[in-house]
């Protein structure tokens, strides 16, 4: 009875990750193949949509982690991935009270803070990268 809602709904995720390749929807359109193929056996929607569930939800945790993994293997880091640990040089202060603080990383200007409030850096110093947050370079002392 069901079975003509699943198959449409199956088309339309597979239509959906095919555009957007994110492997966020696929794993639904499992779900729903599972729900078509129980809708040709049962006409319950209950059991149906238990299987639509469970089959995406089992998807989801146990198959996308390995899968994505192995996609995003060849995927090149930009300059904010492998911006933490590096060493920049301060061309203004930096103090988290006054909220002031740039610095040079690979000759870029970036906004940067500390990443405890009372440890500041005056201009001329160099610290490590610990992490960014947002566009702004949180840093440490080095060593």
């Amino acid at each position: 009875m069901y079975t003509w809602y699943w198959l449409a709904v199956l088309v339309i995720l597979i239509s959906v990750e095919l555009c957007t390749l994110a492997l966020t929807t696929i794993w639904f359109a499992g779900g729903a193949l599972a729900a078509l193929i129980t809708s040709c056996f049962t006409d319950s929607l209950v059991i149906q949509c238990i299987a639509f569930g469970v089959i995406s939800l089992v998807l989801l945790l146990f198959l996308r982690p390995s899968v994505v993994r192995r996609f995003n293997r060849k995927r090149a880091k930009t300059n904010v991935d492998t911006a933490a640990g590096k060493t920049v040089r301060v061309i203004e202060a930096v103090d988290n009270i006054s909220d002031t603080g740039r610095v040079l990383l690979d000759g870029l200007d970036w906004t940067a803070r500390s990443s405890e409030d009372g440890i500041t850096f005056n201009e001329g110093e160099t610290a490590t990268v610990v992490r960014v947050e947002g566009v702004k370079l949180i840093i440490a002392k080095e060593g």
